[in-house]
């Protein structure tokens, strides 16, 4: 892989160690794309590391997968991004100067008890212009989260902070449909800082969710205070805006490179 870093004074967590594959994994990964192309889609639009993540959140099940995979690359077209390749583009060259500010959305963070990444979102409106270059930045840190082998395999803890996210340009609904397209695999949903009036245009999205979203993952839905988030997350895992110490890492844009090097294309 092409080197993906920039020179950065800020510092990150030592990077767990390269994401691996079983022999199975692998073949059923094999499955997913033979039976993507067979379907009748360019296998030029077939990434082999978003595939390998969504074979595996989908738990090994092949037509799981594929559908997954048409749903995330269906979402991503709408923002005029064909492939996973356009989402790359320029960062495999170690280029984050117009990916690497729409971060900003994301919190980094450690683990959780479990050693399972935790995907932290403390919002922010995102203006019309910036709406392709968010997408693609939501997928960097989406493969960089589930870049080692305990989230890989086991899922994540995901918290949605809304106490953040006043400022609207009237795009949220088409963005939310991004989000609810990407294949996640989360153990603990925790949604925190919704007031009433959140809670009820939330409940609005968790509906229009379930029409695409497993009863299964929509029961880990959590509506809590921070307070109540923290007693679950640990301290030093959650960010530095909470006043945890995120697992030592103080730069989201290091911590997301770091990461994504060492989550290499598996073979397929």
């Amino acid at each position: 892989m092409a080197a993906l870093s920039s020179s950065s004074a800020a510092s990150s967590g030592a990077p767990p160690p390269p994401v691996e594959f079983t022999q199975e994994e692998l073949e059923c990964m094999s499955k997913v794309k033979a039976q993507l192309v067979a379907g009748g889609l360019d296998e030029a639009r077939i990434s082999p590391r978003e595939l390998a993540l969504t074979t595996l959140n989908s738990k090994l099940r092949v037509d799981d997968a594929c559908e997954k995979y048409i749903a995330w690359l269906d979402a991503i077209q709408v923002f005029g991004l064909n492939s996973f390749d356009d989402v790359w583009a320029e960062v495999t060259q170690g280029d984050w100067s117009l990916v690497g500010p729409l971060l900003r959305s994301y919190a980094v963070c450690g683990t959780d008890a479990m050693g399972r990444s935790i995907m932290w979102i403390q919002g922010g409106g995102i203006k019309p212009e910036d709406e392709a270059v968010s997408v693609r930045a939501g997928v960097l840190y989406f493969m960089a989260i589930h870049a080692d082998n305990t989230s890989m395999h086991e899922g994540i803890t995901f918290v949605i902070d809304t106490s953040k996210n006043d400022t609207r340009y009237g795009n949220e609904k088409q963005l939310q449909r991004v989000w609810q397209a990407f294949p996640l695999r989360p153990q603990r949903i925790f949604i925190a800082g919704a007031s009433m009036l959140k809670r009820v245009f939330i409940n609005g999205l968790i509906k229009f969710a379930s029409l695409f979203v497993k009863a299964k993952v929509l029961g880990r839905i959590e509506f809590a205070e921070l307070d109540r988030v923290l007693s679950e997350v640990p301290i030093q895992s959650a960010p530095a805006y909470v006043g945890g110490e995120a697992g030592g890492n103080t730069d989201i844009l290091l911590w997301t490179q770091q990461r994504l090097e060492g989550f290499a294309e598996p073979k397929i």
